[in-house]
């Protein structure tokens, strides 16, 4: 690859996944992916209690090292990771317009990249236990509401899984945590795909991002959102990440 070039394109939004198991085979490659852990790395690797957890944290660390370090052409461990007041993910060393983000859960690892651009990722266990019905108002607008009631005992708890994974992106992207009033962030469907409006005290909110979802696995449900800051609208693309990328 050429040092000039831009991994992805900037006109793509790129997102990759992979199972933790199939990313950390063996106890070579999980030594490979500790030794890239920072002091505060290893700090937060080791508070974990539950083995599937540290696993997750090692994967998404081993995955955006890699990336990050191929699309700035340098080695995985020669750049410098810090996380901002609700945790976004940056690239703080060398200087550079690339952002990225990361997700996990059940043992899934989901990695976004974009140049020029803000970006978040978020992905969701369709098996997770449900939420109660009763409090889906409180995180979807009434049109969300309407739409996840409509889908019946069996169709409920994936649409609100997929509206829950858009907000997510969303607010990862801008880097706010759950910060907003997610009932006010309101997401519709059309052929150009997921699009936000923002109600009430949110009205006037800037709502050129682009969104994608997907499902990677039969398990999991995943949303990328990525800004339109100059007004070009990006393509996503999602794809898996396989062991020969490390």
């Amino acid at each position: 690859m050429s040092a000039r070039a831009s991994w992805p394109d900037p006109g793509t939004v790129a997102a990759w996944y992979a199972a933790t198991d199939a990313l950390l085979p063996e106890a070579a490659r999980r030594a490979r992916a500790q030794s890239l852990l920072t002091s505060a790395d290893r700090v937060r690797y080791d508070a974990f209690r539950h083995d599937a957890d540290r696993t997750m944290f090692l994967a998404g660390r081993l995955m955006a090292r890699t990336l990050v370090a191929r699309a700035l052409h340098v080695d995985p461990g020669a750049w410098q990771w810090r996380e901002g007041p609700h945790g976004r993910p940056e690239i703080c060393a060398p200087a550079t317009q690339l952002s990225f983000s990361l997700a996990h859960s059940a043992g899934l690892v989901v990695c976004a990249l974009a140049h020029g651009r803000e970006v978040g990722v978020d992905v969701e266990d369709r098996e997770r236990r449900p939420v109660d019905p009763q409090v889906v108002s409180r995180y979807c607008a009434p049109d969300e509401v309407r739409d996840i009631e409509a889908q019946g005992a069996h169709g409920w708890h994936d649409r609100f899984l997929i509206y829950w994974t858009l907000k997510e992106a969303y607010l990862k992207a801008r880097g706010l945590g759950i910060t907003l009033p997610l009932a006010q962030i309101s997401f519709a469907f059309d052929a150009a795909g997921p699009r936000v409006r923002f109600l009430e005290s949110l009205a006037g909110t800037d709502d050129r991002w682009t969104f994608h979802v997907a499902q990677p696995t039969p398990r999991h449900v995943l949303a990328v959102a990525a800004s339109r800051a100059d007004d070009t609208r990006p393509s996503i693309a999602v794809a898996p990440f396989t062991s020969a990328m490390v």
